[in-house]
């Protein structure tokens, strides 16, 4: 690995970055559906289904869906297609079959096929890429996972796909300008088409957003007895054996393994769904803990992580979702 490139985890940064910001102060609305925005005077009313709210200063950064909502105070200045990925995930024990990212030549569709190691251990082969017209359609295919091993055995040599423990798809959000689009329209900022390296440019677009947003007059004060730290969701399992006891002794349910493929405990799981942002659903706790993240995929943590979830929300077992609304778990009680 070069000293300028490293390898993170893009959900457990996205997620510590919303934590630490509602740490401090900030608010988070979830399953707000933007339906219209209206000007009022200097004011924009930003509404959903079931709620309001008011902002001087907007920034739009809705991913595939930045082109509709910048349509909603009439700039379409730019569209924005989906470039569907499918990616495959190897088991832990190939992890060390390479030690850094393997990338090939790209071309104008994307970086290509890549082959890389990942923080946890697993081995992470892909993406495709093909512009598809469906902003919601994140399905995998049999041919996309064809592709994918036939593209990773370029990098690396009997690719073992007999260890492949899942796959999945993501949307990449790209632009119709050939470059990110990042521009003030009225007090409404556009942070759209951000491909790749958008990640790796997300420090500096910040940046670049605070000082367009400082040029339109908002004072910025630094606030003071800022927290600036955050405790990792899932290191129990790295502690010693004495670490470990002596945090058993003050709070039992970091003694209970949850998720044996990971090594999760009841604790760290308790501790997702109470600490910013709160982990709501399956796939909340999965990503900051990996409890159903390992070798069965949840096969047998998953009525666990339910009962859970549904005792520390309180809600009915058959309420807990998968990712939000529409994917419930369970249909109902058979006895």
């Amino acid at each position: 690995m070069q000293k300028t490139g490293s390898i993170i985890c893009p959900y457990e940064l996205t997620i510590a970055c919303i934590g630490n910001a509602m740490d401090n102060g900030a608010v988070l609305k979830t399953n707000f559906e933007v339906n219209n925005i209206k000007k009022q005077e200097d004011v924009y009313k930003i509404c959903s289904p079931n709620e309001e709210i008011y902002a001087k200063y907007v920034i739009n950064c809705a991913g595939i869906n930045a082109d509709e909502i910048a349509s909603m105070i009439g700039d379409t200045s730019f569209t924005i297609h989906p470039r569907r990925g499918e990616y495959i995930l190897l088991d832990k024990e190939c992890g060390n079959l390479i030690k850094s990212t393997i990338f090939v030549t790209p071309t104008k569709m994307g970086k290509g096929i890549l082959t890389s190691p990942t923080v946890d251990g697993n081995l992470l082969l892909g993406p495709t890429s093909e512009d598809i017209e469906d902003k919601y359609d994140k399905k995998t295919t049999d041919l996309g996972i064809k592709k994918v091993i036939e593209g990773a055995t370029k990098n690396l040599k009997n690719v073992p796909s007999n260890k492949v423990i899942t796959s999945f798809t993501g949307l990449r959000a790209v632009g119709d300008t050939g470059d990110f689009i990042i521009n003030n329209v009225d007090n409404f900022i556009n942070v759209a088409g951000i491909e790749s390296p958008g990640l790796s440019a997300s420090p500096a677009i910040a940046e670049y957003v605070v000082d367009i947003i400082k040029n339109l007059g908002l004072e910025l004060k630094k606030k003071e007895n800022y927290i600036k730290t955050r405790k990792a969701y899932h290191e129990f399992k790295n502690l010693t054996q004495e670490e470990k006891n002596k945090i058993i002794k003050e709070k039992p349910e970091y003694g209970k393994i949850i998720c044996r493929c990971e090594e999760v405990t009841l604790g760290e799981i308790i501790y997702a769904i109470n600490q910013n942002p709160k982990a709501k659903d399956i796939d909340g706790i999965k990503r900051r803990t990996r409890a159903s993240m390992g070798r069965c995929q949840g096969g047998f943590c998953m009525p666990n992580l339910i009962e859970i979830l549904a005792k520390e929300l309180n809600i009915p077992f058959e309420n807990v979702t998968k990712k939000g609304k529409g994917s419930y778990m369970n249909i109902g009680k058979t006895k």
